[in-house]
Formats: structure tokens, sequence, C-alpha cells
């Protein structure tokens, strides 16, 4: 009887250990496996909804594409990638005809280099004078302050973009005659800053008397300069003949014209 009772209980015994041994080696490494493939398919889903976000966003600014393009050509008009000074002697010509005026001399100098401008930090002892300042006006508020004292005007924030850099950024300074009356030749600089070619307006005068300048009417020579400006390296801008050319006669004057001028 005690034999029997210890033979069941050894295939007990058995029993449970092959149960054991099926699981740890045959369940658990399946479980293991599926928990695993589980976990790389949400790994999976998840870039996978990542590239369907992209992908729509790169659909949205296609769509966008032929608008960005239009915007494009529009500022590359503005700021070509090369001197292109013909081309923008034609539009001179052109808007002189328009406004009544003649162009009789043109001249581009070599192209510069951008120089970015240098925001100066403010100096301890500067900091320290400005807050003398600021504590020592604190006991003349009761002064009387006249009526027509107003502040002083101060120049705007500078505003630099470390993106345009002296290696691509580039100006070419210009001076263009014209001839005709004080009215047309303003019409002429409206013009010219209004064209499609971005120019930076640095003066205007008369060449002739100012008698004759004073008359809306009256013809005279006026000399308008100001700077244009190309979006790449200033060797390949003066690489370019229209743009190394010192000075470029405009079409339809003479030598005698020029030198005159």
């Amino acid at each position: 009887m005690d034999r029997n009772r210890i033979k069941m209980f050894a295939a007990m015994a058995t029993a449970v250990a092959v149960l054991a041994l099926g699981f740890f080696v045959g369940i658990q490494p399946q479980l293991s496996a599926a928990s695993a493939s589980r976990e790389q398919q949400a790994t999976v889903e998840a870039q996978n909804a990542t590239i369907a976000a992209t992908i729509e966003q790169l659909k949205a600014d296609n769509e966008g594409m032929a608008d960005l393009k239009a915007t494009l050509g529009g500022l590359e008009l503005k700021v070509p990638s090369t001197a292109s000074m013909p081309s923008f002697l034609n539009q001179l010509d052109s808007m002189a005809a328009t406004s009544g005026t003649v162009v009789t001399n043109f001249t581009a100098a070599d192209a510069q280099a951008y120089d970015p401008a240098v925001v100066a930090e403010p100096t301890e002892t500067e900091t320290q004078d400005a807050a003398g300042d600021t504590t020592g006006g604190a006991a003349a508020t009761d002064a009387p302050v006249p009526a027509d004292a107003s502040a002083s005007p101060e120049a705007p924030a500078l505003v630099t973009d470390p993106s345009i850099t002296a290696a691509n950024f580039s100006t070419i300074a210009i001076s263009v005659t014209v001839k005709g009356s004080y009215a047309a030749a303003l019409d002429f600089v409206s013009r010219i800053q209004s064209g499609d070619r971005l120019f930076g307006l640095t003066s205007f005068a008369s060449d002739g008397s100012s008698e004759g300048g004073a008359e809306a009417s009256a013809s005279d020579s006026w000399t308008i300069s100001g700077n244009v400006y190309v979006l790449q390296d200033a060797a390949t801008a003066q690489s370019d003949p229209s743009a190394t050319t010192p000075t470029t006669q405009a079409q339809g004057t003479d030598d005698s014209t020029a030198a005159g001028q």
C-alpha cells in the first residue's frame, strides 16, 4: 500500500515537472516573442503615423508650390543673382520715357561685398552713466518743460540675417543722370524706387541752376544715386562685365554728353 502511494506521488511529481518544463521551455518563449512582436508593431505603427503626417504636410506644401515659386520669382527680380546691368539700364530707359525725362549718363561701380553691421553692446560705464542720468533726472521732474519740446528721434532697431553674409551678398553703387523738369525727375525717382529691381536711394540733386530746379516746368539735369543688390558672392558679381565696368554710358548718349556730366 505504501509502495503504491509512493508511486502515485512520484507520478504526480513527474507530471508537475513535465508541465513546468513544458511551460518554461515551450510556452514562455512564445509568450515573450508575442510580447516583443506587439511592442514592435506599436513602434512601427507610430512610425507609420509620423510618416503619414509628413506626407500630408508635403502634399499641403506642394499645393502652395506655385505661389511660392511666384513669390521667389518676384524676389529674384528685386535682388537677382547676377549684376545684370544691361537689363537694369533698359528698365531705366523705359522709366525715363514714361516719366518724361531722358537718361544722359549712367555709372555702375564695382560690386562690393556686404559688410554686416555689428550691434555694439553697451559698456559697463555707459550703463552706469545711464543709470546715473535716470537717478539724477528724478529730482528735475518738477521742472517746467517747454511746450514745443519733443523727444529726439530714435533710429529703428537694426535687423540682420545670419544667412546674408559677405560671401553671398554684394552691393553695386549706381549713379544715373536724367534731363527733365523737377516734377518729371521726381516721377522718375518714384518709378525707380518702385521698379522691379530693389534700389536704395542715397541722394537726389540737381546739376543745373537752383532757379531752374525750383520751377516744376523748367528743364534741368538731375543725378540720382543709390545701390542695387546681388544675392551671390562679390567675386562672381565682379566677373560679370556689366558689373566690373567702372562707367557705363547710357543708351542714347554720346561721348561729349557723357563727358559734360
